[in-house]
């Protein structure tokens, strides 16, 4: 199950949670998607193993934005056998799944409909998520390219003001530019967005160019 995870996901997490990730891989087997919805202490953890797809990461960080939900943190990882490992930590500010506790059942119906292709996600955010021109931000978004950090991919590190649907919007840019999201990390402090993608396009490296074009994107999406 981990072959092909970087060394990064085990040092990151403890075995018991990488037990319970193997437990939802054979629990994925019969149909292609195992979901685990987790309360925390102030927040909700969603973990999905699937079959990798395009536009996979987006479509599922989509969904979680048109519950209403605050994505907080996130991780995205692929083995070798073409199946993924995301994890979601997001808060629930109108505590909306605490007060209804249908609704995250009907969550999890939608991750696993969009994992097996029932589902588009991009219909679920229309019109809500995206960046208001008019809105002059407390400070200019900052997209980073290094390509000596991974062997076989180019961190790309985007630091902007946070929004919803600002993930979908993100992950979007790498996945219509056939870019392939190796791992992603995502992190929030205050109202800034941490983001850090690790995107290969056809199997190699960013180029100079594919990186220029990607950053003019990635700023539009901020």
């Amino acid at each position: 199950f981990i072959k092909g995870f970087p060394l990064r996901y085990l040092r990151a997490h403890p075995s018991a949670e990488i037990a319970e990730h193997l437990q939802l891989f054979e629990l994925s087997r019969p149909t292609g998607v195992a979901v685990r919805l987790d309360q925390m202490e102030a927040a909700y953890r969603l973990t999905v193993v699937a079959r990798d797809k395009p536009s996979l990461f987006a479509s599922f960080a989509g969904a979680i934005s048109s519950f209403g939900m605050d994505i907080l943190k996130a991780e995205a990882f692929s083995n070798a056998a073409g199946v993924i490992l995301d994890t979601f930590l997001f808060g629930d500010p109108r505590r909306m799944l605490q007060q209804n506790p249908g609704e995250a059942d009907r969550l999890i119906d939608l991750i696993q409909r969009i994992a097996l292709g029932k589902t588009d996600a991009q219909r679920l955010l229309r019109g809500r998520g995206l960046p208001d021109a008019g809105k002059r931000a407390a400070a200019p978004s900052q997209v980073q390219f290094d390509s000596e950090a991974c062997p076989a991919a180019t961190l790309v590190e985007i630091e902007t003001e946070d929004r919803p649907g600002l993930l979908y919007n993100l992950a979007t840019v790498f996945s219509s530019n056939s870019c392939n999201i190796d791992v992603v990390l995502v992190d929030t402090k205050g109202h800034r967005a941490i983001d850090v993608f690790y995107v290969a396009h056809g199997g190699q490296k960013l180029s100079p160019d594919m990186q220029a074009r990607l950053k003019v994107k990635l700023l539009a999406a901020c």
